[in-house]
């Protein structure tokens, strides 16, 4: 185990886990439930449930304040499942994980409504999602339901506002530098696989990655959002096209400075 990292485990290898921060995952609410009381000698900072269709009463009595990170896999349909959380929202922290596929705004709106902070999973979109992802952006930007965060867009949002040296490898909990995705299999893997062990060193892989998306005629060496993204978008497909998400980069940057001149423009109030 390499210390200050934090490892997501799966809840049946445990057991098996060492003295480290943990985030917990599984299907099954009472095995992640009995995780917490289980002697893995970790410590377990969150519950990743991966499933919203099981039984959610044992996590309500539960671990009161241990924070739960609810997955989902089919966001369109499972939207109006989201409701089901209100009780689970009293005794935990929660976020929703949705997928960007086709259909994935419907979920956004809910756990917006319900003021459940958002992860959008950042895999690469298919062109046909990109108009989505934009008019989802829009609806973050500007309508007054958002009240919670919606990461990746409030984590670029403040790094653009601040000017704060970070990527989205940071903002999207992804690089193995700090945080160690254990397969079901038990081996240390990129959280978006696949990752061949022995191509690359976990600990310096986000910086070999980013060097190798720089090399000559890359599209990576002349994209102004470099710096932000760190070659995200181009794991695990390098020749992916990076088109459709520099629409996103683009109204990121241009809503953050709108933010700094309607903060400029303020008046300062000198004391008497």
């Amino acid at each position: 185990m390499v210390q200050d990292c934090t490892y997501n485990v799966p809840v049946e290898l445990l057991s098996a886990d060492g003295n480290c921060r943990m985030v917990v995952r599984g299907k099954d609410p009472s095995a992640l439930a009995a995780s917490i009381s289980q002697k893995s000698g970790g410590e377990i900072m969150m519950l990743q449930l991966l499933d919203i269709n099981t039984d959610l009463e044992v996590l309500e009595t539960c671990g009161y304040g241990i924070p739960i990170e609810i997955v989902l896999r089919y966001p369109q349909s499972e939207a109006s499942k989201l409701y089901r959380l209100t009780k689970l929202q009293r005794a935990h922290p929660l976020r929703v994980v949705i997928p960007v596929v086709a259909g994935f705004s419907r979920a956004v709106k809910v756990a917006s409504a319900l003021h459940l902070p958002i992860k959008l999973e950042g895999n690469q979109p298919e062109p046909e999602v990109v108009e989505e992802l934009c008019a989802v952006l829009d609806y973050f930007l500007h309508n007054k339901a958002v009240a919670q965060e919606m990461d990746y867009f409030s984590g670029l949002l403040t790094a653009h506002f601040h000017k704060l040296p970070i990527t989205l490898w940071d903002v999207q909990e992804e690089d193995p530098g700090s945080l160690r995705y254990i397969n079901d299999d038990g081996k240390e893997v990129v959280a978006r696989e696949p990752f061949v062990a022995g191509d690359d060193s976990l600990d310096s892989f986000r910086v070999a990655w980013m060097e190798r998306m720089l090399r000559p005629n890359a599209e990576c060496a002349s994209c102004l959002f470099f710096p932000e993204c760190g070659g995200y978008f181009k794991w695990p497909d390098q020749n992916f096209s990076c088109a459709g998400v520099k629409r996103v980069f683009t109204k990121l940057r241009e809503a953050a400075h709108e933010l700094q001149d309607d903060l400029a423009s303020c008046p300062v109030e000198t004391a008497r």
